[in-house]
């Protein structure tokens, strides 16, 4: 993946609309930030993409979950970069990790959804503290086409993930 503006984002267009992966990394902080260079970056590639849809990939999630000690550690500057979603309005899904829970739902009018990781799970704890979840990891099957998007959520036995079988 090449690196864009100096962060590990990319754009990948298709058929059926345009994927922009986000570096949400602020190094040294759990939470995420999307600095002025990445936030103008970010708005170049969606007014390239005019009235195709548009698929944001990003570790932080922008949207809170109600868990509040995972909710600290989201993206910082969520404000700032709806209003340059909001400015262009192509945009389809927004997927994030960082949270390690499966979640889908919405965020300010936009769909929006969340993995379980690969490592260890984040309990489901609306309390002020952070327990381990005992769930196992996860992985996902994203279809993305004229229809709309399609996420199957798929659960796997840690070290051995079933080969995924495509048509």
């Amino acid at each position: 993946m090449p690196a864009e503006c100096d962060f590990v984002q990319s754009v990948f267009d298709g058929g059926d609309g345009r994927l922009i992966l986000l570096d949400t990394l602020d190094s040294g902080h759990v939470e995420g930030r999307l600095c002025a260079a990445r936030l103008d970056w970010l708005d170049e590639k969606l007014h390239e993409a005019r009235d195709r849809p548009v698929f944001l990939f990003m570790h932080h999630p922008p949207f809170r979950i109600h868990m509040p000690v995972l909710d600290k550690v989201r993206l910082a500057d969520a404000d700032a970069f709806h209003d340059i979603l909001r400015r262009h309005g192509n945009v389809g899904h927004i997927f994030a990790g960082h949270v390690h829970r499966l979640i889908a739902g919405s965020w300010r009018g936009i769909p929006v959804s969340t993995l379980r990781s690969t490592n260890h799970q984040s309990a489901l704890d609306f309390s002020d503290s952070w327990r381990l979840g005992h769930e196992p990891p996860a992985c996902a099957v994203i279809f993305i086409d004229a229809d709309g998007v399609v996420v199957h959520f798929h659960d796997f036995e840690a070290g051995r993930p079933e080969p995924v079988k495509g048509p």
